[in-house]
């Protein structure tokens, strides 16, 4: 499950961390520094690099400014991989504070940014706490790239994998059939992400076949 909170995230974590972000090349340089190696599982030498970078980012920014909130994405990430769980979704929570206070209601980063606090309660099987955070972000996401965009269809089967785990099984079906919808559309019938809801999909309806109201929770797929 920990390559769920990674490999779920809709853009590679450099590509998050740099949108929008100023051009003060020395917390950006660190961060990004930061987010490769914990591609590279050196979550001791992210976490100095990415304390670094906050500092820095605070003291030029300002602690409430919108980019510090990149960087707490990144340091939960970094305790994510250290196993420190608290500290992850602290971390994600405050980046979220301060998204909420200094962007719009519906920006796309807010939404980003609820999507990976959402990975990560589905990583600590908190599916109530995990199906809500990603029905907000999905709302956000949409609002900024429509409803036919990949990332939507990817945020569309994580919802479906959620309510799969909660045993809301028909729903689950109806969510992994528009994400196929859409992922189909615009990634072409022989993508290995088409093919995984498709796989999905399938068992769904062996499932809900034999009984609908059946305790036959399944676990999330890594």
């Amino acid at each position: 499950m920990r390559q769920l909170i990674i490999t779920t995230c809709f853009l590679p974590l450099i590509v998050l961390i740099s949108i929008g972000c100023t051009d003060d090349r020395d917390w950006i340089t660190l961060q990004q520094e930061a987010a490769k190696l914990v591609e590279e599982g050196d979550f001791a030498g992210a976490e100095d690099l990415a304390q670094k970078s906050l500092t820095h980012a605070e003291n030029t920014l300002g602690p409430d400014h919108a980019d510090v909130a990149h960087v707490h994405n990144t340091l939960a990430m970094v305790a994510y991989g250290n196993q420190d769980y608290a500290q992850t979704e602290a971390h994600h929570r405050h980046a979220l504070a301060i998204q909420e206070q200094a962007l719009g209601k519906n920006d796309f980063e807010i939404g980003r940014t609820l999507a990976s606090l959402g990975d990560f309660f589905i990583s600590q099987n908190k599916l109530t706490e995990a199906a809500e955070t990603h029905e907000r972000a999905h709302e956000i996401l949409v609002a900024n790239l429509g409803d036919q965009h990949p990332d939507i269809g990817r945020s569309i089967n994580n919802l479906a994998r959620i309510y799969t785990a909660q045993n809301r099984l028909r729903e689950a079906a109806s969510h992994h059939a528009q994400a196929l919808a859409i992922l189909e559309a615009t990634l072409g019938p022989d993508d290995p992400e088409v093919k995984m809801v498709i796989d999905n999909l399938t068992i769904l309806y062996s499932d809900i076949a034999p009984s609908e109201t059946a305790d036959t929770s399944r676990p999330i797929d890594p």
